[in-house]
């Protein structure tokens, strides 16, 4: 009769490195599944809370170059965002200018500029954000 040899189990095969390494995955993997279903379920719902923001002007040309930086301090993304700029005070008639940025991400923010014949440190700026819609 031939003698048989009895196979080792998966337990006794299996070093405990690897069973570390599994353990390991398995635990980023829920991880990531259960941060990404909390994310979901608690999302801000509302609209997008714009605002912008201006840097100092800088020569640009024969015009002057007005720094903006639009923030979303919301979770949902604005696209197709208009941004209206108006300068007063620099003597002459007031300047206005419009920016399109075509996306705000939810938490981010987004950079442009205005383009300005008057110097804007001269005078007054008024930056508001005009409308936005839904990507």
């Amino acid at each position: 009769m031939a003698r048989r040899t009895l196979q080792p189990g998966l337990a006794e095969r299996t070093g405990w490195a690897e069973w570390i390494a599994a353990a390991a995955g398995l635990l980023l993997t829920l991880g990531v599944v259960g941060y990404t279903l909390w994310e979901g379920f608690h999302a801000d719902q509302g609209p997008p809370a714009l605002s912008v923001a201006a840097e100092p002007a800088v020569r640009a040309g024969a015009g002057y170059l007005l720094p903006v930086t639009v923030r979303n301090a919301s979770r949902q993304t604005a696209a197709q965002v208009e941004i209206r700029g108006v300068v007063k005070g620099v003597g002459g008639p007031n300047e206005e200018r419009r920016a399109s940025f075509a996306y705000v991400p939810g938490q981010g923010e987004a950079k442009g500029g205005l383009l300005f014949q008057q110097d804007p440190g001269a005078g007054q700026v008024e930056l508001s954000v005009e409308g936005f819609a839904d990507p």
